[in-house]
C-alpha cells in the first residue's frame, strides 16, 4: 500500500471514530461499563502489579523489532489482555453470593418461625453462627453496626457492601418489618429464599452459555500472539512495511481496532448489572 493510501486509510477510521463519538455524545450513550467507586479500586488494585511486567514487555518487544507502535501494543496487551480474558472469578462470585443469601435468608426464616428468635435483631445475631461464608464479613459487619447505628442504617450499609440486588431485598423486607412490625417475615423470607434458589440455578445456566464467547477470546488472543512472534521472528521482510513511520501508523489502527474487537466481545459476556432499588432517604432539609 502506497503512503497515500495509508494516508487515507487513516484519515477514514479517524474520521468513523470521530462520528461515533459524536452520534454517542448527542444521543447520551457510555462506551465504557459504569463501575462503582469499589469496583474501579478493586480493578486499579489488579493492574499495579501488571505495570512492571507491561514496562519490561514494552521495552523487549522495542529492542527487538525497532517499532515503537509494537512496543506500546505489547505493553497495553499484558495490562489489558487479562481483563479481557477474565470474567470467569466475577461469575463464580455471583453464583456464591446468590446461593449464600438463599442459605441466610432461610435460616432467618427458622429463627423467627421456630421462635429461637424473638425480634429481627435477634434473628440477625443469631445468624452469625451459621452465616455461609461467602457474606460472612457483610453479616458481621452488620450485626456489629446495629447498636450505634440502628437496624435500619445498618441493613442499608450491608445492601452496599454486598453489591447485590437480592441483598437489597432481604434489606428492603428486614427494613418494613423493623418500621411496620406485624406478623409473616418468615413466610416472607421462606419465599425470597425459594426465589434466590431459582436465580441461582438460572444465573448458572446463564454464565455457562457466557464462557463460550470468553473461551472463543482465548482461542483467537492466543492463535493471533503465536502468529505475530513467529511472523516477528521468522518472517521480519514481510513486516518490513511496518518498519516506516506510515507503517508504524498503520499498525497502531490495527492494534487499536483488534483491542476494540476483544473489548466488545468481552461484554457479551458480562452479566447485567440490574438497576439499584434501595436508596438511601435524601437529608432533612435545615431550615435557615
Amino acid at each position: 500500500m502506497t503512503a497515500g493510501g495509508l494516508l487515507l486509510t487513516l484519515a477514514g477510521l479517524l474520521l468513523s471514530a470521530g462520528l461515533v463519538g459524536v452520534v454517542g455524545a448527542v444521543r447520551g450513550v457510555s462506551f465504557l461499563p459504569e463501575r462503582s467507586p469499589s469496583v474501579r479500586s478493586s480493578s486499579r488494585r489488579r493492574a499495579t502489579p501488571l505495570l512492571p511486567g507491561a514496562l519490561a514487555a514494552g521495552v523487549l518487544v522495542l529492542l527487538v523489532t525497532g517499532w515503537p507502535a509494537a512496543a506500546l501494543g505489547a505493553a497495553g496487551g499484558v495490562v489489558f489482555i487479562p481483563k479481557v480474558l477474565g470474567g470467569s472469578k466475577e461469575a463464580k462470585r455471583l453464583i456464591a453470593t446468590s446461593e449464600a443469601l438463599a442459605d441466610w435468608t432461610r435460616r432467618l426464616a427458622d429463627l423467627i418461625n421456630s421462635g429461637a428468635a424473638g425480634s429481627t435483631r435477634d434473628a440477625l445475631r443469631r445468624s452469625l453462627n451459621s452465616v455461609p461464608e461467602p457474606i460472612a464479613p457483610a453479616v458481621t459487619n452488620l450485626v456489629t453496626r446495629m447498636g450505634p447505628q440502628g437496624t435500619e442504617t445498618a441493613l442499608r450499609q450491608f445492601a452496599r457492601e454486598i453489591d447485590d440486588p437480592a441483598a437489597e431485598k432481604i434489606a428492603m423486607v428486614l427494613i418494613l418489618r423493623e418500621r411496620n412490625g406485624g406478623p409473616g417475615l418468615a413466610e416472607v423470607l421462606t419465599a425470597l429464599a425459594a426465589d434466590l434458589d431459582d436465580r441461582s440455578r438460572m444465573v448458572r445456566e446463564v454464565e455457562s452459555e457466557r464462557a463460550k464467547p470468553r473461551s472463543n477470546m482465548r482461542t483467537i488472543v492466543v492463535v493471533t500472539l503465536v502468529l505475530v512472534v513467529g511472523m516477528t521472528l521468522f518472517a521480519r521482510t514481510f513486516l518490513s512495511g511496518y518498519s516506516t513511520p506510515f507503517g508504524q501508523i498503520a499498525l497502531l489502527a490495527v492494534v487499536a481496532i483488534f483491542t476494540t474487537s476483544l473489548r466488545w466481545m468481552r461484554r457479551l459476556s458480562e452479566p447485567v448489572k440490574p438497576p439499584r432499588v434501595l436508596f438511601d432517604p435524601d437529608p432533612a432539609p435545615v431550615n435557615p
